[in-house]
């Protein structure tokens, strides 16, 4: 069986547009780190830490004299209106750790597939992170499943009510920006290594659709205008990065 870590870690993600917009291409590592720590004084030494490393290590890319270095997601970001900077951190939020597609696609796909009422109770949930994540720690597990319940409910392919185990969950379909799908099938491509990939795959079967659960519809509006931005270019019957 698929195993995964656990997520217990939460990312601030006020502090995260804060520190993201002192990522600069070549600036220091240590001179980011330093201006981060400035950034943020209503923040613990340790929690600073944490929210620094989790940037660090999972959305800033680093050149071999650790240095900042342009990189698909700074770059995007970087270029981004605020409303899309904030849509873009949700979806790399939740793309930092493999638990949350695992959920969208066991959980919240097939209700909004017919299969079944769009209401998902919280066992169910509970049931997935447990047989999916590695760990002997009850309260590792508890952890993971709020810090996933939180993700996916930024993304929007989860609305919540109420709080605790009577809390309601509804499957929904997400409706990610149009920078933010780019950015998922730039990322996908660059995953697979290659430039391009069949047009007809975007609106069902890339990683744009299956994490956010769109729909054929908001998928075309989200690649035709990509095409207009020429953030991605159509070549016979494939869709690539310019």
């Amino acid at each position: 069986m698929y195993h995964v870590k656990s997520w217990t870690r939460t990312l601030n993600l006020d502090d995260s547009h804060t520190l993201l917009a002192l990522a600069r291409p070549g600036v220091t590592q240590d001179q980011w780190v330093d201006r981060a720590h400035k950034a943020l004084p209503h923040l613990s030494v340790a929690r600073r830490r944490e929210v620094i490393r989790l940037l660090r290590d999972g959305l800033i890319e680093w050149s071999a004299d650790q240095r900042v270095k342009h990189g698909l997601f700074l770059d995007i970001y970087a270029s981004a209106s605020a409303s899309a900077q904030v849509d873009l951190l949700h979806h790399a939020w939740a793309m930092s750790h493999p638990i949350s597609l695992v959920a969208v696609e066991h959980v919240v796909a097939p209700r909004l597939e017919g299969m079944g009422d769009l209401e998902i109770p919280l066992q169910e949930v509970e049931a997935l992170v447990r047989r999916f994540v590695e760990t002997d720690s009850d309260e590792s597990l508890r952890k993971t499943r709020t810090v996933l319940l939180g993700a996916l409910e930024d993304i929007g392919t989860l609305v919540t009510r109420g709080t605790g185990q009577h809390r309601g969950l509804r499957a929904e379909r997400g409706t990610p920006n149009p920078v933010t799908f780019g950015w998922l099938i730039r990322r996908e491509l660059a995953d697979r290594g290659v430039d391009s990939m069949m047009a007809s795959e975007v609106p069902d079967t890339s990683l744009a659709a299956r994490l956010t659960q769109c729909g054929p519809a908001h998928a075309r509006t989200c690649v035709d205008w990509l095409l207009r931005d020429g953030s991605l270019v159509l070549s016979g019957d494939e869709i690539g990065t310019p």
